[in-house]
């Protein structure tokens, strides 16, 4: 479209812009020319994650809670095309299940009356693969039964499910994209929200030792988070993909105590010695191994980052960081791996 005889960029909210994946999804939108509105209340976002492009003339940041029907109005005002990612983590949803469902939830409802209040064009939803729980069969598809093991996965049913019946009732367009185990640069590891593979890439920093909880032959399908950021973009030019839930995943499963012993080995760190197993945790899945063979069939697109390769690129992100080594892990983190 024009205004004033020049081109106008192609404005998208999105919520949660400031996460882990958030953040990936607005600079990939950013160099392909969008102007971008970031709503994020940086409860676990971070404004670090968006440096890179902090200043850029098309990139607005607002800070709001999509719990606050204006906060979500203002972030969607002129906005045709909505990508929803603002949640709250699996393992706040063991401590707190009440706060993870208002924000995903009632959160995801504020979103979609918005969206639907300014005439959106498409409202890109970002589900999680823990809505199917343990596998009942392998690999699993978008038909796999819901199953979700903890708190965390049934607000995620409940907010697909939103989606979808926004869709069916009021003529909203939608699509839903299942990413897989997602990890690489910006993901969380600090306290309670600290994730699995990024901790272990700190501990092994500071040579400390590798939690693997139970056996650690639980797998996972681990997905590297620059492939699903470029996934959802994609789904977002394919008319193909209206109405569709879709499954991104590498279709490989990799078992945890898999990742702890590639891990060592890029540190150098004995497994024997660095690998320490403690009890299992509640709500824990034991397989994933997903098939993405419908997001393939309607976009000719798949995951090509293995895990060796993807941890590898997450190790030198951490690398990076302006501090020393022996600074990124606190007396906090170090006792708070629940």
């Amino acid at each position: 479209m024009s205004e004033e005889g020049r081109i106008v960029p192609k404005r998208v909210a999105v919520t949660g812009g400031a996460g882990f994946l958030g953040s990936h999804v607005v600079r990939l939108l950013l160099k392909e020319d969008y102007a971008v509105k970031v709503i994020d209340d940086f409860s676990n976002g971070k404004k670090e994650h968006l440096s890179s492009v902090a200043g850029h003339p098309r990139l607005e940041v607002i800070r709001g809670d999509i719990r606050e029907p204006r906060d979500v109005r203002k972030a969607f005002d002129g906005c045709p095309i909505i990508i929803h990612l603002a949640v709250l983590c699996l393992r706040e949803s063991i401590r707190n299940p009440r706060l993870v469902n208002d924000v995903i939830v009632n959160g995801t409802i504020n979103c979609l009356e918005a969206a639907r209040e300014s005439g959106a064009e498409l409202f890109i939803n970002c589900s999680s693969s823990e809505v199917y729980g343990t596998a009942k069969k392998i690999p699993m598809d978008e038909g796999h039964p819901r199953n979700p093991e903890t708190p965390y996965a049934a607000a995620k049913v409940a907010q697909d499910m939103y989606v979808s019946s926004f869709g069916r009732t009021f003529g909203l367009p939608w699509t839903t994209v299942r990413p897989f185990n997602l990890y690489g640069p910006n993901s969380h590891w600090q306290g309670p929200r600290g994730e699995l593979i990024p901790r272990m890439i700190v501990r092994a920093m500071n040579k400390k030792p590798l939690v693997v909880f139970g056996d650690g032959q639980q797998t996972r399908d681990f997905t590297y988070v620059e492939e699903a950021a470029r996934a959802i973009l994609e789904v977002g030019k394919s008319p193909n993909c209206l109405g569709q839930e879709m499954n991104f995943c590498t279709g490989v499963e990799t078992s945890i105590l898999r990742v702890a012993q590639l891990i060592c080995k890029s540190f150098s760190l004995d497994p024997g010695e660095y690998i320490q197993h403690q009890p299992g945790r509640p709500g824990d899945v034991r397989r994933h191994q997903g098939d993405d063979s419908w997001f393939r069939t309607l976009l000719g697109f798949a995951a090509q980052v293995g895990i060796e390769e993807g941890l590898e690129r997450t190790i030198d992100w951490f690398r990076t960081l302006p501090y020393a080594p022996e600074k990124m892990l606190s007396e906090e983190v170090v006792r708070s791996w629940e």
